[in-house]
């Protein structure tokens, strides 16, 4: 049994939210204590890293929304952190349905400008400017629905029928943002990511809303930075330490049980974060609310032989692809959640269709020739490639936990909650885990004055 000194700080979960807040509590002065059932500072955005037969690193860039620059502010404090962790999110969305040209959209000027701007006449712009607010009323409970169904693999059979940037660019703007079916994803959830402010809408210099993050130089730049700042600053770290269960009075946690039969005695002075994913959170601390359903992210990376000079995202409606990203040497693709996979087709046929449709896609959107960049060995179809079915940064928020968000709180007065499903006036990401940081740091310092 382990007993610390009267004001100690305890924080339960070592991702990006457990560790960056740490850091900042230690180089504070606070006596601070990291634990994690891996290893604290070890990525978490990362899920879908895998290492390809020459060593290049790949893994999708994770696109965020954050207006207010926080992610970019909080790493600005660490300058051995390359400036390009954050970058813009530049797509192109297109539309399989619907002979129209494809949206040029830069997310990091806001996506919902470029959806009105794109409106003929001024009734239509008026008409999606108030259809985008309305939506932020909406209920919880209220869900995307999208503009095209999945079919047959094939790019003309319903282009006779009209297609809408509105509804689809929202429909795969949704699943590539909260790694979620768009059907399960809120109106207002994402309304509210679209349309923060109506002044944003009219503003005459729209402000940049949303970033991309590098994952591989969050991985092997700045989380080891951040582990050698809260080393220097005097933390502690606990690895390999799963909690089991937490022992209170009515008013205060008392003790902290581990599964490793280890016990951590709480002085009423102490205080405890847990910044902990839902699930495991809703399982340490039963009554803190509903528990989100697992989010799991389908990809394809393909090898390619010539790299590409600048990062390209294409977002587009389609029965297979939903995303696809140009990245170093790598094609990754990914797959529309709809898509339903034939018991009788294997990888390398299922490989072989996914690239064709990339070809085509890059071609129709990006003006952009796949086959000369590729390197298709032993005369096959397609690049070398690597199937990823790996668990999202974020978990799906099921019906109903949206509207919770509110209501998870932590039941004793010595216990915080921290990580980004807690902010409940931003989507879940980057932003909002860096919000919630932001605020459990100035909660900690009056809890400890």
């Amino acid at each position: 049994m382990a007993s610390f000194a009267s004001g100690s700080l305890h924080i339960i979960g070592g991702g990006l939210a457990g560790s960056a807040l740490a850091t900042c509590m230690a180089e504070d002065g606070f006596d601070v204590t990291l634990y994690d059932e891996a290893e604290p500072f070890e990525s978490r955005w990362t899920r879908g890293m895998h290492t390809a037969p020459e060593s290049h690193k790949t893994a999708e860039p994770e696109i965020f929304y954050d207006p207010s620059g926080l992610v970019a502010d909080f790493f600005a404090g660490y300058p051995e952190i390359p400036a390009k962790l954050i970058r813009p999110a530049h797509c192109v969305m297109g539309l399989k349905r619907g002979r129209r040209k494809p949206a040029i959209v830069s997310l990091d000027q806001g996506i919902s400008r470029a959806l009105i701007s794109r409106r003929i006449s001024i009734a239509a712009r008026a008409y999606t400017a108030l259809t985008l607010w309305q939506q932020r009323s909406a209920s919880e409970e209220n869900r995307l629905d999208s503009a095209f169904s999945s079919g047959a693999f094939d790019s003309d059979d319903k282009a006779h029928q009209p297609g809408t940037y509105h509804r689809d660019a929202l429909t795969v703007l949704a699943e590539v943002l909260f790694s979620m079916p768009a059907h399960r994803c809120s109106k207002s959830l994402l309304a509210r990511v679209l349309v923060p402010r109506l002044r944003g809408i009219l503003a005459r210099h729209h402000e940049p809303v949303f970033a991309a993050i590098d994952p591989i130089i969050l991985n092997d730049i700045a989380l080891p930075a951040l582990r050698e700042r809260f080393l220097a600053a005097g933390g502690t770290i606990k690895s390999r330490t799963k909690l089991g269960d937490i022992d209170s009075t009515s008013d205060y946690a008392t003790d902290l049980l581990f599964e490793d039969d280890s016990q951590i005695v709480l002085n009423p002075d102490d205080a405890v974060v847990l910044a902990l994913h839902p699930k495991p959170l809703c399982d340490a601390v039963p009554d803190i609310g509903i528990s989100p359903a697992p989010a799991h992210r389908r990809c394809m990376t393909f090898e390619m032989r010539k790299p590409f000079a600048e990062p390209q995202a294409l977002l587009v409606s389609d029965d297979i692809v939903r995303a696809i990203y140009c990245n170093r040497r790598h094609l990754q693709v990914s797959l529309n959640s709809s898509l339903q996979l034939q018991d009788t087709q294997n990888a390398d046929q299922f490989a072989q269709l996914v690239w064709q449709r990339c070809v085509w896609l890059c071609d129709q959107y990006l003006n952009l020739d796949l086959q000369t960049r590729s390197d298709n060995a032993d005369n096959a179809l397609h690049p070398n490639h690597l199937f990823i079915n790996a668990e999202a940064p974020f978990p799906e928020m099921t019906p109903g936990m949206a509207a919770s968000r509110q209501q998870l709180r932590a039941p004793w007065k010595n216990v915080f909650l921290c990580g980004d499903v807690f902010p409940i006036d931003q989507a879940p990401g980057p932003a909002a885990l860096f919000s919630s940081v932001l605020d459990i740091r100035h909660e900690l310092q009056k809890f400890f004055a």
